[in-house]
């Protein structure tokens, strides 16, 4: 036996441990899920029940403000409202970082949802406005989903949520694999694009249905086989 046969196997390394959910997650999914398709008393429940779960107000505060990318200005609005009414407050404004550190760890972020398709992905939207670019990376991920008070495999289930009840397939798909790149199992992304398609039209439910399969698809296909 040769002394390079004695030498032991590399030892493979352990699978990265995937960060703790935040305590009511899929309560604050349920509430921008509702809030998107306009149904305050569901919202309102949803709050109750994530304040019930343990979930810091500020985790409340920070998916409302998220509407403001992934359904706009009127949804953040309304989002708040609702807040103000189940779960009373006072909000505070996180430290002004400045364009510079938004950019950097806007960057940051981005890569670590789209992965390998960070590159394109920039490409792609500078090739639509160089100035939409930009505000993706500045303004989206780094100052508004980059902020301290809700971790990012929350931030992408709620952004799930959201954009499967708005019927938005292509960024979807884009985003159920960015939930579990940030640590969301299969199962919770799945959940997540549920609460967003629920008391939707079959469009929406449809383009939920596609981006699915478009993103796992070979969880899809094993449950086709599992029904038949």
């Amino acid at each position: 036996m040769t002394s390079a046969s004695r030498r032991p196997r590399p030892r493979p390394r352990p699978a990265p441990a995937r960060p703790a959910p935040t305590p009511g997650s899929a309560a604050l999914v349920s509430f921008a899920a509702a809030v998107a398709r306009r149904d305050a008393r569901a919202a309102q429940r949803a709050v109750a029940a994530a304040r019930r779960a343990g979930a810091p107000r500020r985790a409340a505060e920070e998916t409302a403000l998220m509407l403001v990318l992934h359904a706009g200005y009127p949804a953040a609005l309304e989002g708040f409202a609702v807040l103000a009414r189940a779960w009373p407050g006072r909000a505070r404004p996180a430290p002004r970082a400045g364009l510079a550190a938004w950019r950097r760890r806007g960057a940051r972020l981005c890569r670590r949802v789209y992965a390998a398709a960070y590159p394109r992905l920039v490409a792609n939207v500078r090739a639509l406005h160089p100035d939409l670019a930009d505000m993706m990376l500045d303004h989206g991920y780094g100052r508004v989903l980059s902020r301290p008070g809700l971790a990012a495999r929350a931030r992408e289930l709620v952004a799930v949520a959201v954009l499967a009840a708005g019927g938005w397939e292509r960024q979807l798909v884009s985003h159920l694999l960015g939930a579990v790149r940030c640590g969301a199992t299969p199962a919770e992304a799945r959940a997540a694009l549920r609460a967003g398609v629920r008391e939707r039209g079959a469009e929406v439910r449809a383009a939920g249905a596609r981006a699915w399969r478009a993103a796992f698809p070979r969880a899809a296909r094993r449950a086709r086989r599992g029904g038949r």
